[in-house]
């Protein structure tokens, strides 16, 4: 098999990415269809050369044989500041995906592993993620790499609270 590589995204491969942002959404639809669903239309095309331009956010794009079929997308957030809490600047890892056939090889590591230079090159020590948990969901591969849950957001529906 050829090597895999791992780069940034430039403008030239949008078109190539909307698939795997399509894919990725979809995953997720499948996996908590109660919270997301498909839209009508995905108008992903300006967001990403936002993405691709601005220097806050790093994309980058697992290429096999000039396919694409993985990316990491992070953004530089901070905590707002305030008395009672201490504020990080942090890498945000706002999407990561690796197409199914591509899976279990390792992609998914080193597009974590670009995400985390890119962040500590801008000068973060924290990755942060948000995740749906789902029966097929990433969190025991995010486990695995070693994050771990520092505030968990838990729900109910109304019906179902029996007190």
């Amino acid at each position: 098999m050829a090597e895999i590589r791992v780069r940034a995204a430039t403008t030239q491969d949008i078109m190539g990415l909307i698939p795997l942002y399509i894919e990725f959404h979809e995953f997720h639809v499948a996996g908590v269809p109660d919270r997301l669903r498909v839209p009508k239309n995905y108008d992903i095309d300006p967001t990403l050369d936002d993405y691709i331009q601005r220097p806050d956010i790093g994309l980058f794009i697992a290429e096999h044989e000039g396919a694409f079929v993985g990316f990491v997308e992070v953004h530089i957030r901070e905590d707002p500041t305030n008395d009672a809490v201490i504020s990080y600047r942090y890498g945000h890892v706002q999407s990561l995906m690796v197409t199914a056939e591509y899976r279990k090889m390792g992609l998914g590591r080193m597009l974590m592993r670009a995400a985390k230079e890119w962040a500590t090159a801008q000068g973060v020590t924290q990755l942060r993620l948000d995740i749906w948990e789902f029966e097929a969901g990433p969190l025991h591969f995010y486990e695995r790499l070693g994050l771990h849950t520092v505030k968990r957001t838990l729900a109910i529906d109304t019906i179902d609270a029996q007190w």
